[in-house]
């Protein structure tokens, strides 16, 4: 399930992003989180859209931490108050997954492995290329330089066209 972000949020949490970076490039976590709620508390226009990204927050949560795990004294994985994903938005308890049901999880649960297992790979193949792009140029200290040289990277309107209504605000 995807959900909509506020272009407003994004905005306010690039800003939070930037602002904490060191001069190294890099964030801390409870900075950045810090940060952006100071920033969010500043901001009293927005608060429907902030309990609206908490509950997808919790929501998320629930369906993560409900999803059926192995047990380890039976091998199963029931247990009656576990969630099932069954795709565009709906959610099941276990005890009331009908055989169409598990038909549904199966196909979601291949799909997702598949699509899994395609990034982790396409992911380590970039690292590979990388780091053995650095090995090759050792005049490079950071990653923008080396893409720009070695892999003749330009940005392209086309990249990051989701992060460009962070622009527009």
């Amino acid at each position: 399930m995807k959900y909509s972000s506020d272009p407003h949020l994004r905005k306010l949490a690039l800003e939070a992003a930037q602002y904490i970076t060191n001069d190294a490039g890099r964030m801390h976590k409870e900075d950045l989180l810090d940060d952006l709620c100071a920033r969010i508390r500043e901001r009293e226009d927005l608060e429907a859209a902030v309990v609206r990204k908490a509950a997808q927050g919790l929501m998320r949560d629930l369906g993560e931490r409900r999803s059926p795990r192995r047990n380890r004294r039976t091998g199963g994985l029931y247990h009656p108050d576990s969630i099932i994903k069954l795709g565009n938005g709906i959610w099941v308890w276990m005890k009331h997954t009908t055989p169409t049901d598990m038909t549904q999880w199966g196909l979601i649960s291949s799909r997702n492995t598949v699509r899994t297992i395609t990034a982790a790979a396409d992911t380590q193949q970039y690292i590979h290329e990388r780091t053995d792009a650095f090995r090759s140029h050792p005049g490079f200290s950071s990653l923008h330089p080396l893409e720009e040289a070695v892999f003749h990277y330009q940005q392209d309107t086309l990249d990051d066209a989701d992060w460009d209504l962070d622009q527009d605000l």
